[in-house]
């Protein structure tokens, strides 16, 4: 019965957000035993009964858990049958059902979309670039950014690649779930607002949500948000938090502010580059590990230089058009 606790406590990670993919395979390899049916119905129960009333209906509770119940069944008959490449891609679809509640999900074959045209979008340095999708929703692309999307949605999602920042104002369809994809993790919402933050040049990855439920899924690992629930991915040491940050913090930069919360310096860097398309080094030997906080309204590019060498032991100068850091 200790198998039974553990998966308790993984159940209840689902319904809170994150998974691991050792988490993943161990209640995986539990339903498809079918050893303990009764007793992991049960324990679905007792998880479910300890979500907030707020969060989900009696309704909606019935129906999530009838389709997770469901969609087990289906895997334990067709898990030979559908080319995953492994557990962690059933953990998925059950924590897509039940932490978020997109419905019954469909066994379908991606088909050939060598037929559709697609756009490709790039934001020079300095610039911001507004656009609406084909569905009608609405994004802002940051700076230095780079997007590419089908001319029309023809699949059971609406997906999008994306290097680069944007804030999404998403429509609304429940049998379309719409699909950001970026190097390190894919964002899923059915209809939403939220931030992305992930140029593959720098050392982190933000996801921030204004309304609605995001699903963040990456190699490892899968996390949900709420408004004003922040995902931290570090591509440095692949650790990944949640907090709780204002999503008009994630978003200062659309009216061309700035705002840093624990910021590598070489993000920062970078951040600063693509905003006042500028160029900046790093010189000298000594390690640059700094984090930078700090919020800026629409402020020069010295103003902020001067703000980082009061803040830290980072000095500047200006040789020609670069700016120099140095300690």
């Amino acid at each position: 019965m200790e198998q039974l606790k553990h998966i308790n406590i993984i159940l209840k990670r689902f319904i809170s957000g994150i998974y691991t993919c050792e988490d993943a395979n161990r209640i995986m390899d539990m339903f498809r035993s079918q050893q303990y049916t009764k007793e992991i119905n049960e324990e679905m129960d007792l998880v479910w009964q300890s979500v907030p009333e707020e969060e989900t209906t009696s309704l909606q509770h019935e129906q999530y858990t009838a389709e997770a119940r469901a969609l087990l069944t289906r895997i334990r008959k067709e898990e030979r049958k559908i080319p995953f490449g492994s557990l962690l891609k059933y953990a998925a679809i059950f924590a897509l059902i039940v932490s978020v509640g997109f419905g019954a999900y469909q066994f379908t074959r991606i088909t050939d979309m060598q037929n559709i045209a697609y756009t490709e979008i790039r934001v020079k340095n300095g610039e911001h670039k507004r656009i609406v999708l084909p569905d009608g929703t609405k994004v802002i692309l940051n700076a230095g950014s780079f997007m590419k999307y089908p001319e029309r949605f023809t699949q059971d999602f609406r997906r999008i690649e994306m290097d680069g920042e944007a804030f999404f104002e998403v429509v609304h369809d429940e049998d379309k779930p719409f699909v950001v994809s970026t190097k390190d993790a894919s964002v899923k919402v059915l209809g939403t607002s939220f931030n992305v933050k992930a140029y593959d040049v720098d050392e982190q990855i933000l996801v921030s949500v204004r309304s609605g439920k995001v699903q963040v899924d990456m190699t490892d690992a899968m996390m949900r948000l709420l408004p004003d629930e922040q995902l931290v991915f570090s591509r440095k040491n692949g650790e990944i938090q949640k907090r709780n940050e204002s999503a008009r913090h994630a978003t200062v930069w659309i009216d061309g502010g700035l705002y840093f919360n624990k910021t590598p310096i070489r993000s920062v860097v970078k951040e600063l580059e693509r905003m006042y398309n500028c160029k900046i080094e790093l010189s000298g030997d000594k390690p640059y590990d700094d984090y930078i906080y700090g919020e800026h309204d629409n402020k020069s590019l010295e103003s902020v230089l001067k703000s980082i060498q009061y803040s830290t032991d980072i000095k500047y100068r200006k040789e020609g058009d670069k700016i120099i850091f140095y300690k």
